[in-house]
């Protein structure tokens, strides 16, 4: 797999036009010329919002003497850091970062991502790990000359009026005649793909659309061993949608791993935090798909179909400021019936307490979710914190309800860009080209333009997929309100003294704590709440440990 780098110096600039690329132009006419497609593109990066396409690409404009930077919204990324008299850049991650004489972490994106949550990572999609390192964020494209940089999006959601009005009906419709041909010419352009499945709707969407292209698939799925994995085992929905199909099936259950050892590893090769362990444990699974070029996934199907058990609360929103007030009592009955949780509870009093702290039904503003955002300030040292958090992460709204503007929020820079970051870094680790067939421009155009009422029925989430649905998937499957995704038992796996004990050391004496930046004593305190079930700190345990590691591996 190639990976281009280089460093472009004006004063040795090119005396002719070039073009860099890695990546896919899938909807590539029979006897057009890729070249000249993908320097149309280069001029004209807007056409991406009509194209099905996973590429970045650098191209250079012998006539105005400046560069282009360009990325898709697919998992193919693009890298670069100024220089002296120009740019470094790469496909790459680790690549960028050998062509740089010095390298220092960044302390803003470490604070997001240790001391508030990890939605707040990418507040700026462009910023990464190291301190003038950037990303070209998904939908961007960077333009870098002798008399500066700029950076700009292409990509166009703007809503849409006439789609706010379909039905339900028309709506799936819709839905498909846009997630089909996505799925399909990714398919036809696929060498050896294999596909992750699970219980959940995207990826069995995924796999079911692109075997009406292939036939026989090579599926894969994973779960785990050990006390508290039987929550996140979902063999039973894989059987059920394998069942019948001229599928290759390969279920993997993963031994707790030595956590330390393998992150430790991970970040060596990734110069990066994992960002949450869905990363590690799709590593590890990885590890064990030889022989495959691409790895086909349902990334993005949660932000464009509103899938998350938290967008519930936006639709609710939608509905009380509609007036909708029986359509609104029958969907918080249903949702409180069907995924109430003995800790995340799902009731009216929950929703109350939501609204309150996040919704301003007057002026349609979303806030920051404090809860979030600020529980876990006391582990850390006050001002460090409050030098950090002065700057609250944006929630921009352009559309005219709560729910597109909270999937906005989240499509732009809460959970598609960490989520990007570590697919990108994970495949990049393993020869794989990451498919994924639901980030689509037009895709997100439609759903984002759609209403809430069409997106869910009777507390099932994601009905304007599961009407389309239907013929396609087990029924049993189609209506499963259960959702797990490609999740591990971490909080149990902290725990154990073999996984606890290291961690903890590392926490109590390594970087986090000689910076200055976690308290003293904070780690004892940590593991004793999650010990002893006073509270579950699996992702605070897990972004300091990898904090600690990734500060420790550039001592």
């Amino acid at each position: 797999m190639e990976h281009y780098r280089g460093l472009a110096l004006f004063r040795e600039a090119p005396s002719a036009d070039l073009i860099f690329f890695r990546g896919r132009l899938y909807d590539l006419a029979p006897g057009r010329d890729q070249d000249r497609e993908l320097a149309l593109l280069a001029a004209r990066p807007e056409l991406l919002n009509e194209r099905e396409a996973d590429l970045a690409l650098v191209a250079y404009n012998a006539g105005q003497k400046s560069w282009r930077l360009m990325r898709d919204f697919g998992p193919t990324p693009l890298y670069y850091a100024p220089r002296p008299g120009g740019f470094a850049w790469s496909f790459t991650y680790a690549g960028l970062l050998d062509l740089l004489d010095e390298i220092r972490p960044d302390e803003a994106t470490l604070f997001d991502y240790t001391a508030t949550h990890y939605r707040y990572l990418f507040r700026d999609p462009a910023r990464t790990f190291h301190q003038g390192v950037y990303q070209v964020p998904a939908g961007a494209y960077v333009d870098i000359s002798e008399r500066g940089l700029s950076s700009q999006s292409w990509l166009k959601l703007d809503h849409d009026p006439e789609l706010f009005g379909l039905g339900p009906e028309e709506a799936s419709g819709r839905l498909m005649e846009i997630l089909r041909p996505s799925v399909r010419l990714r398919a036809r352009a696929a060498r050896r793909p294999a596909f992750t499945v699970s219980s959940g709707l995207d990826s069995s969407t995924v796999a079911a659309l692109a075997a009406g292209e292939l036939g026989g698939l090579d599926v894969f799925s994973v779960g785990y061993q050990g006390a508290g994995a039987e929550e996140y085992d979902e063999t039973d929905g894989v059987a059920e949608l394998v069942r019948g199909r001229d599928w290759r099936w390969t279920h993997l259950r993963l031994e707790k791993p030595d956590l330390v050892a393998e992150t430790r590893k991970y970040i060596g090769l990734s110069r990066s935090p994992v960002v949450t362990v869905t990363w590690l444990a799709y590593y590890l699974m990885g590890q064990q798909l030889s022989g495959f070029s691409e790895m086909f996934n349902g990334l993005g199907g949660d932000e464009s179909l509103a899938g998350e058990f938290g967008h519930f609360f936006y639709f609710f929103a939608d509905l009380k400021k509609a007036g909708d007030l029986d359509r609104l009592a029958a969907e918080v009955e249903a949702w409180s019936r069907l995924h109430d949780h003995p800790v995340f509870r799902k009731n009216p009093e929950t929703l109350k307490t939501f609204w309150d702290r996040n919704i301003d039904f007057q002026s349609g503003e979303i806030r920051v979710d404090q809860v979030l955002y600020q529980a876990n300030r006391h582990f850390f040292n006050p001002d460090w914190f409050a030098a950090h958090s002065r700057e609250t992460p944006p929630m921009p709204r352009p559309y005219p309800n709560f729910l597109s503007n909270r999937l906005w929020q989240e499509i732009s820079h809460e959970t598609t860009p960490p989520t990007l970051w570590g697919l990108q870094l994970a495949n990049q680790n393993l020869g794989l080209r990451g498919v994924s067939p639901f980030l689509s421009p037009r895709l997100f155009r439609l759903c984002l333009s759609l209403p809430g009422a069409v997106k869910y029925d009777r507390g099932l989430s994601k009905a304007l997929l599961r009407r389309g649905l239907k013929g396609l998937l087990p029924e049993s499957l189609r209506l499963n309100p259960r959702k797990v995704g490609f999740n591990a038992p971490i909080h149990q796996w902290f725990k154990d003294p073999k996984v606890g004990g290291p961690t903890r050391q590392l926490l109590s004496e390594g970087p986090l704590v000689k910076n200055g930046w976690l308290r003293a004593g904070a780690a004892e305190e940590i593991f004793r709440e999650h010990e002893s079930g006073q509270a579950n700190h699996m992702m605070l345990l897990w972004a300091l440990l990898n904090a600690s590691l990734f500060l420790e591996a550039r001592a």
